[in-house]
């Protein structure tokens, strides 16, 4: 499986609206929410910087999509 890329976390935020996820608040952390599948994303505001390879993982693990189809987002 090749190595999963540096993503930034606007280009993050993009692939979880071409998703189905939904913006519903913004505090320390920008929350996105899927209304068929009930599952909330965090997303913190960093956004000169990429996510950290373990955040990543954690995140695509969290919405429930294999590595694969997310990057085809």
């Amino acid at each position: 499986m090749p190595k999963l890329k540096p993503l930034g976390y606007d280009e993050f935020a993009r692939k979880l609206v071409r998703a189905g996820y939904l913006p519903i608040r913004k505090t320390k952390h920008m929350i996105y929410y899927h209304p068929e599948k009930h599952i909330t994303i965090p997303l913190p505001h960093k956004h000169s910087r990429d996510i950290p390879k373990g955040l990543l993982h954690k995140l695509i693990k969290e919405m429930g999509m294999a590595r694969e189809v997310f990057e085809q987002l």
